[in-house]
């Protein structure tokens, strides 16, 4: 008998993934979420009901109430299953679940590089012909989707550090692409994070953490704004790789995404024409077109690691162009948390743009705002502006009719959409 389903926070990246997953095993989904996304637009194209208001009666005839990290106890709809004696699990316990049914479980974890190196894995098993399924952070550009149910040997997912949610896995190998200071608003310590790596590690049966004996060499961006390299392995050449990607951190994410799938016994060749055919997964440096500018970049960095290594590509790629940035903060405690390392990367920036933050499950007052943050970089760059809407926006950028300007976007929030619904972006 199938199972009925009610998903809080169902537009949630992940979320979305578990719901379509589902769905295609011919389970019944519903969901809620406060606001409209492509991906609650992916769902109801599917066939899935999406509430935008509380429905009682969804939540009534469900079997089982699964709720995001977003969600919290205060949440009305939330306070309304518990009231009806639900049977409730978090996100994280579900995808747990789930990947109990598979055979091999492939698990990437990190503060960055985790949704790239989960794809690729994904399409290097695909080349491979595994039939592999997967749960993804992101939507690929070859399909736009974020999920796949393939057969029942490989499953690739992503594995979340928030809120431990990893621990729910077992993983027959896990990669940790690397460790920093993130989600503090949950570990309160870096100390406290470590260790939950550490209990994920000793959950899996193989470990990859580092680049073993690989190295890149020969470094080249394309013309057409590619990156070429070749990977070796002590002495010995493994493979010229010919990349879709730019980004030069890439060359870090094929290294993970070659050592996991030589472990499960891919030929060197498969893995290299499954790197050489991957096209990447939306908003991580995905150019766009726009009427003010040479180019658009949409980049997901919304820790500051991550939008340093954007900025340093976007210059190496754009040379000769003024690269503006214009960041999203990605909920109040991340920005409040990691101000100081904010603040070095914008105060250096030729014109740092700041635009509302996107709160996800945060209150402005657990945090910095943008607006706050702008102030701050203000005092070391007089150039740093904040907007608060659209309009405001488009107004500053009617300015910016002129060759020799580059925008990167920056952040994990829903700017790109506000841009492309308003036509700024193609």
């Amino acid at each position: 008998m199938n199972m009925n389903y009610y998903m809080l926070g169902i537009g949630g990246i992940s979320m979305s993934a578990l719901a379509m997953f589902l769905k295609e095993k011919g389970e019944i989904v519903s969901g809620y979420d406060e606001r409209k996304s492509k991906a609650t637009s992916q769902l109801e194209e599917a066939g899935i009901k999406v509430d935008f208001e509380q429905n009682e009666d969804a939540v009534k005839d469900a079997d089982l109430i699964v709720y995001s990290s977003a969600i919290k106890d205060d949440n009305p709809i939330f306070k309304l299953a518990k009231k009806q004696n639900k049977i409730m699990i978090c996100r994280g316990k579900l995808l747990g679940e789930i990947s109990r049914d598979y055979e091999k479980v492939i698990a990437v974890a990190g503060a960055h590089g985790k949704t790239t190196v989960t794809a690729m894995i994904f399409e290097i098993l695909k080349v491979a012909g595994l039939n592999p399924s997967l749960h993804l952070g992101g939507f690929r550009i070859e399909d736009g989707k974020n999920f796949c149910l393939g057969g029942k040997k490989y499953f690739v997912t992503e594995a979340c550090e928030y809120c431990d949610n990893f621990l729910y896995l077992a993983p027959y190998i896990s990669i940790v692409t690397n460790i920093e200071k993130e989600h503090l608003d949950y570990f309160r310590t870096f100390e406290n994070e470590l260790k939950s790596f550490e209990r994920f590690k000793k959950q899996s049966k193989i470990v990859i953490d580092s680049y073993g004996q690989l190295e890149a060499k020969n470094i080249k961006h394309k013309a057409n704004g590619g990156l070429e390299f070749s990977l070796f392995e002590k002495k010995r050449k493994v493979f010229d790789l010919s990349l879709h990607l730019c980004e030069e951190v890439n060359i870090e994410n094929c290294i993970y995404a070659y050592q996991a799938c030589k472990k499960l016994g891919v030929s060197e060749r498969d893995i290299k024409t499954g790197l050489e055919k991957y096209r990447g997964v939306e908003k991580r440096f995905q150019k766009k077109e726009s009427k003010f500018f040479d180019a658009v970049v949409c980049d997901y960095a919304h820790h500051p690691t991550e939008i340093r290594k954007a900025v340093e590509t976007a210059k190496k790629i754009y040379i000769g162009k003024n690269v503006i940035v214009l960041f999203q903060p990605h909920t109040y405690s991340r920005t409040k948390l990691l101000l100081a390392e904010f603040i070095e990367i914008f105060k250096d920036c030729k014109v740092p743009l700041f635009y509302k933050t996107f709160s996800a499950r945060e209150k402005e007052e657990q945090g910095v705002s943008a607006e706050a943050l702008c102030d701050l970089v203000k005092q070391y760059n007089k150039n740093a502006k904040y907007f608060e809407n659209f309009d405001d926006l488009a107004y500053f950028f009617k300015g910016f009719k002129k060759k020799g300007n580059v925008l990167l976007v920056v952040g994990a929030g829903d700017l790109p959409e506000i841009l492309h619904k308003n036509n700024f972006i193609s």
